[in-house]
């Protein structure tokens, strides 16, 4: 049965965006308020964040990035404005900013929780598959061989049971 994917689209808070909005509605009467106002509300509709149980996709507009939960270093919450704050995820090689979350000291907590229970599940998938066969490497080509070796007349019946029931017992 395959696996439920458990998955959170958070979008930034209008708040965040606070001050373009205020400038556009400053600057209606000259006409330009309308133009601020139209790009602030694009800007503030077109980033989402999904975070899902291995990954967090950034959606920007056109731009798209992921950001496995195991490269995750560090997840730090921004001091809140107007109620909403930013997280900083820092990887090995980039640094991504998510802004404008409400409660985003709960949010870096909850991502990190996620990155820990990632990398426990991935130590245990990794111990899982390190299993020891049932018989030894290269025991089924040596009895490959001997089948052959029957086959072709070049070794009694008698020698090949025999042979035979020594892979049978390890």
């Amino acid at each position: 049965m395959p696996e439920i994917e458990k998955s959170i689209t958070l979008t930034p808070s209008w708040r965040a965006f606070f001050w373009s909005y205020v400038f556009g509605v400053l600057l209606i009467p000259a006409l330009i308020g309308i133009i601020i106002l139209w790009k602030t509300r694009k800007k503030h509709r077109a980033i989402s964040y999904k975070i899902i149980d291995r990954r967090i996709t950034v959606v920007e507009g056109n731009y798209s990035q992921n950001i496995d939960l195991t490269d995750i270093r560090q997840a730090e919450a921004g001091e809140p404005r107007f109620g909403v704050g930013d997280i900083t995820l820092k990887t090995q090689g980039r640094t991504v900013n998510l802004i404008g979350l409400k409660n985003p000291s709960r949010i870096a907590g909850f991502i990190e929780q996620a990155v820990e229970a990632e990398l426990k599940r991935l130590e245990t998938e990794k111990q899982t598959k390190l299993r020891e066969p049932k018989y030894d490497p290269g025991s089924m080509d040596r009895l490959d061989y001997l089948t052959g070796l029957w086959q072709q007349g070049l070794m009694s019946d008698e020698d090949f049971q025999i042979e035979r029931k020594k892979f049978e017992d390890t």
